[in-house]
């Protein structure tokens, strides 16, 4: 319903745009992911019970790519001179390279969590609502060959279901602590193919769905 889908764009609003990272972020190298949400109508949604419309995109790059080849991924990555040190505007631009989304489709909701990868980049997901929501339907996408193999989209409610959840593993993380590492194997009605989301994407868009759907 709509009320439904307001509260939930409220809870993620509400999370803020000002940038939530530790001290020690500022000395390395940042990159950004665009969690892109869009609205659905009921009709195109086989067989759902779900009360919430909207969707999140997902990519899966190239399995030829040396890094990370064949994971599922956000649209996202390093930050460049070009961006003026901004983790919204390599995001953006990011996703306009990887999937041809234009900027001007994208409203900034919030800012999430940044977090700090295995390989030590300054990660910082900013989560956007795609509008008009047409823009980033899967079939719509101008896909760049080079990064990205596949687009497909998940309904945000997906990853609240615990029955999803296809495994869940505690891991120690640095000197950051505990870590739980989340896998989901989604079976995407449009392409028949099954989506394997885990690591600091499934953990990522874990965080959002439990603040979008959260109870206040």
């Amino acid at each position: 319903t709509i009320e439904h889908t307001n509260s939930i764009l409220s809870n993620l609003s509400s999370h803020g745009m000002e940038k939530k990272e530790l001290p020690h972020h500022k000395e390395l190298r940042r990159a950004s992911i665009l969690v892109p949400l869009f609205e659905r109508p009921q009709s195109q949604q086989p067989s759902s019970s779900s009360q919430s419309n909207l969707h999140v995109l997902f990519t899966q790059r190239p399995q030829k790519m040396k890094s990370h080849g064949g994971e599922v991924c956000f649209p996202g990555g390093k930050q460049d001179e070009e961006d003026d040190g901004c983790d919204i505007t390599t995001a953006l631009r990011e996703a306009q390279e990887e999937v041809g989304l234009d900027p001007n489709h994208v409203e900034q909701i919030a800012r999430m969590q940044t977090i700090e990868s295995l390989h030590s980049l300054c990660v910082t997901p900013i989560v956007g609502l795609i509008q008009p929501s047409c823009a980033a339907e899967p079939s719509r996408l101008t896909l760049n060959e080079q990064e990205v193999e596949a687009a497909f989209a998940v309904p945000l409610e997906y990853f609240t279901i615990p029955e999803n959840l296809a495994s869940i593993k505690k891991i120690q993380y640095g000197a950051n602590g505990e870590f739980f590492m989340r896998t989901y194997l989604f079976d995407d009605p449009e392409s028949g193919r099954q989506f394997r989301i885990w690591g600091l994407t499934a953990h990522v868009i874990y965080q959002v769905a439990e603040l979008a759907f959260s109870k206040k």
